[in-house]
């Protein structure tokens, strides 16, 4: 096997508008997966080795960074997944990459990033699927449940969500101060399942039965996306049992990368 190659290259202007690209020169054009990462939005967390087993698996590898919501309030970061996926495709020749073949996974914040892109127009983005790891798929959500817990992460999540609208959720209040569009309009904007129609791209969503990121984020997002006309097959809530673990570190439960490698394969040409 070729040892994989590395390269780092930027999608935008701004320092964390990075692409980590961990490929393998190949005479024929690989899928595309852009990894995600989570950090409640606020920091990058680290996909340790998984860059490099996904790509050992005949996947081309862009691991995406973004703004974090200190650094621009939403929707930027959609709108860096959008930039992220044109400059991939744009690019594809050089990294062996088949520009129609391209999927997301994201993990915990990033997770939710990748559950928008699935949704947002109609997959806009021309995605063959998403996979979401804990993905806060209802930030609105993890806002009241960091009211009501005492768990250090749940309340971390609940703050930084409101970092990321810029505004406390209320209904009562669409003002436009430190945002493009109204507070109450935002956090609606930020939750997927309003976002949903029968074209959506495919998503597998999983989370662990303790995970602080409850799986009631992705059944809701299942139910509505059901709801709306997108096929049983389409959309999966997996939830592994008698675990804690949270985001990136599924993959390191039984099965789990195997599960998730063959549903990506599964929806490539």
């Amino acid at each position: 096997m070729v040892k994989a190659e590395a390269a780092t290259q930027q999608y935008g202007t701004h320092p964390r508008q990075s692409l980590n690209i961990t490929w393998n020169p190949s005479p024929a054009p690989r899928p595309v997966v852009i990894l995600i990462t989570g950090g409640y939005w606020y920091t990058h967390a680290t996909w340790g080795t998984w860059e490099k087993q996904f790509a050992d698996q005949g996947f081309q590898v862009f691991a995406m960074k973004y703004r974090l919501n200190f650094e621009a309030a939403w929707p930027a970061q959609r709108d860096d997944v959008a930039s992220a996926v044109k400059w991939v495709r744009d690019n594809a020749e050089r990294y062996d990459a088949d520009p129609d073949n391209v999927l997301l996974l994201g993990s915990s914040a990033g997770g939710q990033m990748a559950t928008d892109a699935a949704t947002r127009g109609t997959n806009s983005l021309g995605l063959k699927g998403i996979v979401a790891l804990s993905p806060v798929a209802s930030p609105y959500r993890a806002w009241q449940d960091g009211n009501t817990s005492t768990n250090d992460k749940i309340r971390k999540l609940r703050d930084n969500s409101t970092l990321l609208a810029r505004c406390y959720p209320d209904p009562a209040d669409n003002s436009t101060a430190n945002r493009d569009t109204g507070c109450w309009d935002t956090w609606r904007d930020m939750e997927s399942k309003n976002a949903v129609t029968k074209g959506d791209a495919p998503m597998l969503m999983v989370h662990s039965d303790g995970d602080f990121v409850p799986p009631v984020h992705s059944t809701e997002l299942e139910a509505a996306a059901k709801a709306a006309g997108v096929p049983a097959s389409n959309v999966t809530t997996r939830i592994v049992t008698g675990s804690t673990a949270h985001g990136g570190s599924l993959l390191g439960t039984p099965g789990m990368f195997d599960t998730v490698v063959s549903w990506l394969k599964a929806r490539t040409s």
